[in-house]
C-alpha cells in the first residue's frame, strides 16, 4: 500500500527527544510520506531532528489539541492529493517504540479487508467517565487509527471533521473524537480491525493494564502513561511497571531513549513508584562489576571534625580507588583532621579551609569544591558531611544520619552494587537513599515553606522539569551519588556566599533548603534519572513502620486507597477552614468557643462517603481513559 501519515506532536518547551526521530524513521521503511504537526513551536534543534523523515513541518497554535493537529494536517493534505494514497495513518508522539518494527503490523493488516484499523483498543466503559448516564463505547485508541481510501475518500469521513465541535478539554477529545470514531463509523457500516484487540486480554486496557501481554505478542508500542500514571491505580490494578521495563531490556528497542524522554516530563516520584526506581541493594556483589572502572571522588564537608573517623570507616567501604576532598571552617580542624587521615594511612588528601561556613555543607560543595566538580576526570563522585542533627533530639538525629550512612556505604560490596548502577546504565545521573520517614513528617508533605522559592529559582536556572506535587524526590540530609554533569545547571548559576542567609536564618525557604531538594532536579532536567537505594536491614525496618502507619490511615477509611483518597480530597476543603475558624474563636473568645461547639460536631456529622466511593464503583479518567496524557 501507498501510504501516508501525520504525526501530531505537543511539547511545552517545543523540544523533540530522541524517541521521536527513532519512531519515524522506521515508520518511514513503511509509510511513503510523513506530516509532522506540532501543536506549537519547534525548537531549532527539534526541526534539524525531525526535518530528515518527513516530507513536511507544521507548527501551529496548540488549539483544538491532537483534534487540531490533525485537523490541520488533514487541511494541509488536501482531499486531492490524499487521493494519491492508499492509506492514511494518524498517529501521534504518546508511546515509545517501534519495539518491534512497524512494518509487521503493516504486512498483517494488508490481509485485513476493513476501511480502518488500530494497534489497539478499550474495551465498553458504563457509565461514561466523561458524559453522564450513557456507555462510553468500546474504540480504537488515538494514538494510531489508519484509515483506507474506501473511507478517507467519502463524503461521511469528511462530514466527521467538518463537523467536530470545539476542543477545548481532554475530556472533549476523548468524548467528541477518541471513544467515538470507531462507533460512529461501524454503526454508518464501515468494517474496522484491531491488531492487539482488548478481547485477547484479561482487562479493557491492555495498553495500560497488561503491556507485558502486549510486547509479548509483539505489538510495537509501549504507553508513555504508563510512567505518569496515578500509583494508586497502578497499586490498585497491581500493574507492575517494572516488568514491562525488564521485559523492553530483552528486545533491541534503546532503553535509554525511554528514560531522556521521562526524566523531565513526568513527576518524577511518579515515575520513580511505577517504575520501581528503589533498589534494595544486598552487601555483596551482585552485577557484572561495571562500576569498577569508573574515575571516582568523596566530596565531605567536616563542620564536627569529631565525626572524622566515623566518617572515615564508612568512606573506607568504598571499593575503587578514589580522591578525597574534605572542607572544613578553620585551620585548627583542618589540622586535626589532617593528623587523623595521617594516623589512619591516608597520604593523599585535599583539605581546604573555607572563608565562611554561610550554607553550611551546600556552599562547601558548589563554592568551596566547584573547581573539583568542574574537572572532566571524575565519572562519579560522592557527597558526604558530618551530620548531627542534634536540633531533633538524640535518636532522631542518631537515626537519620544512619539512615544516609547505612544506605550510601553500608559495606564494600554494597557501594560496589550502587556503583554497578552507574556502569551498567548511562542514564543513571544521581543516587541517593529513600526519603527518611522515621522520625520525620516528612510524607506528603516534604515540600514544607521550600516549593515556591524552588520553583522560583528552577525557573532561574533554565531546570525545566515537572515538579512533584507533595513529598519531593530528592536527597534528604544532602548525601548522594551522582555524576558531575547532573548538577550543571547549579554549578552554572555560580553562587556566591553572600547568597545563603547567615547562620541564624538558616531555616525551611532558605536558599541552603531550598537547593537541596532542586539537586535531584537538575538531575532531571540534565536528561537522567534519579534513582534510590536502601541495604536489605533498612528496608525492612522501612516497610514495616510504613505498613503499620497506611495499615492505622486505611482502618478508618473504606474502600481502596484510590476510593480513599478521592473520599479525603473531598472533606478537607470545608473542615480545614472550620479547624482554622475554631482554632480562631477559642483565642479570641473561649466563650463564643464553648457555645459553638454543638454547631461544629454538627458539621463534621454531615460528612459523608460520596454515593460512588460508597457503592465501590470506579470511575474518573485515571481508571478509564484512553486518550493520552499531555496534549495541553
Amino acid at each position: 500500500m501507498k501510504r501516508v501519515a501525520i504525526y501530531l506532536f505537543w511539547a511545552a518547551d517545543g523540544h523533540v527527544d530522541d524517541y521521536i526521530p527513532f519512531c519515524l524513521e522506521d515508520l518511514g521503511r513503511s509509510v511513503e510520506t510523513i506530516i509532522f504537526v506540532s501543536n506549537g513551536p519547534l525548537d531549532e534543534d527539534s526541526r534539524a531532528r525531525v526535518a530528515p523523515f518527513v516530507a513536511e513541518i507544521v507548527e501551529r497554535e496548540n488549539v483544538g489539541l491532537d483534534v487540531g493537529g490533525y485537523l490541520e494536517g488533514l487541511a494541509r493534505l488536501g482531499a486531492d492529493r490524499l487521493r494519491e494514497y492508499d492509506e492514511l495513518v494518524l498517529l501521534n508522539y504518546t508511546f515509545f517504540g517501534p519495539v518491534y518494527p512497524f512494518a509487521e503490523v503493516f504486512e498483517r493488516s494488508e490481509t485485513w479487508n476493513v476501511d480502518f484499523w488500530g494497534l489497539t483498543d478499550h474495551g465498553e466503559v458504563t457509565p461514561h467517565p466523561f458524559a453522564a448516564k450513557r456507555t462510553m463505547h468500546g474504540h480504537i485508541q488515538s494514538h494510531w487509527i489508519a484509515v483506507r481510501r474506501s473511507l478517507f475518500d467519502t463524503d461521511a469521513f469528511r462530514a466527521y471533521w467538518d463537523t467536530m465541535p470545539p476542543i477545548a478539554t481532554y475530556n472533549d477529545s476523548v468524548d467528541n473524537h477518541e471513544a467515538r470514531f470507531t462507533h460512529h463509523f461501524e454503526e454508518l457500516g464501515y468494517g474496522s480491525m484491531v491488531a492487539f484487540p482488548e478481547r485477547n486480554y484479561p482487562t479493557s486496557h491492555p495498553a495500560i493494564d497488561t503491556p507485558v501481554l502486549l510486547l509479548n505478542d509483539r505489538c510495537p508500542i509501549v504507553k508513555r502513561r504508563l510512567f505518569f500514571q496515578d500509583p494508586l491505580y497502578m497499586n490498585d490494578n497491581a500493574v507492575i511497571g517494572r516488568d514491562m521495563i525488564e521485559k523492553l531490556r530483552t528486545t533491541d528497542y534503546p532503553v535509554r531513549l525511554v528514560w531522556q524522554n521521562i526524566s523531565h516530563s513526568a513527576e518524577p516520584r511518579v515515575a520513580s513508584t511505577n517504575m520501581t526506581l528503589t533498589h534494595v541493594l544486598p552487601d555483596v556483589p551482585v552485577g557484572g562489576g561495571s562500576g569498577s572502572e569508573v574515575s571516582m571522588a568523596v566530596l565531605v564537608h567536616v563542620f564536627y571534625e569529631s565525626m572524622i573517623d566515623e566518617l572515615m570507616d564508612s568512606i573506607d567501604h568504598v571499593p575503587v580507588p578514589y580522591d578525597l576532598y574534605i572542607t572544613t571552617t578553620d585551620t585548627l580542624k583542618k589540622e586535626f583532621i589532617e593528623r587523623r587521615l595521617l594516623a589512619r594511612g591516608r597520604e593523599q588528601f585535599d583539605v581546604r579551609v573555607l572563608e565562611s561556613n554561610r550554607g553550611r555543607d551546600i556552599t562547601a560543595f558548589l563554592i568551596g569544591l566547584r573547581d573539583v566538580l568542574l574537572d572532566p576526570k571524575y565519572d562519579v563522585m560522592l557527597k558526604l558531611h558530618s551530620k548531627k542533627s542534634a536540633q531533633d533530639g538524640f535518636t532522631i538525629g542518631e537515626w537519620f544520619k544512619r539512615h544516609l550512612m547505612e544506605n550510601l556505604l553500608s559495606s564494600p560490596g554494597y557501594v560496589q552494587n550502587v556503583l554497578d548502577l552507574f556502569g551498567d546504565d548511562e542514564s543513571v545521573g544521581m543516587v541517593f537513599p529513600p526519603v527518611v520517614q522515621i522520625g520525620y513528617a516528612t510524607l506528603g508533605k516534604a515540600w514544607y515553606a521550600n516549593k515556591k522559592p524552588a520553583m522560583a529559582l528552577a525557573k532561574r536556572l533554565g531546570i525545566d522539569v515537572a515538579f512533584d506535587a507533595t513529598t519531593p524526590l530528592s536527597p534528604y540530609g544532602s548525601m548522594f551519588y551522582f555524576r558531575p554533569d547532573a548538577l550543571r545547571p547549579l554549578l552554572d548559576a555560580q553562587f556566591t556566599w553572600s547568597d545563603f542567609p547567615l547562620e541564624g536564618q538558616y531555616a525551611d525557604g532558605s536558599l541552603a533548603h531550598v537547593v537541596e531538594r532542586l539537586f535531584s532536579y537538575s538531575a532531571l532536567s540534565q536528561r537522567y534519572m534519579v534513582h534510590t537505594v536502601i541495604n536489605t536491614t533498612n528496608a525492612a525496618i522501612n516497610y514495616n513502620f510504613l505498613e503499620y502507619k497506611l495499615s492505622a490511615l486505611s482502618s478508618r477509611l473504606p474502600g481502596t486507597i484510590t476510593e480513599q483518597n478521592e473520599y479525603l480530597e473531598s472533606i478537607t476543603g470545608l473542615p480545614n477552614v472550620l479547624v482554622a475558624i475554631k482554632r480562631s474563636v477559642a483565642l479570641r473568645h473561649p466563650r463564643v468557643a464553648s457555645m459553638l461547639r454543638p454547631a461544629y460536631r454538627g458539621v463534621r456529622g454531615v460528612r459523608r462517603i460520596p454515593g460512588n466511593l460508597a457503592r465501590g464503583i470506579k470511575g474518573g479518567p485515571a481508571a478509564t481513559a484512553s486518550q493520552d496524557e499531555d496534549l495541553t
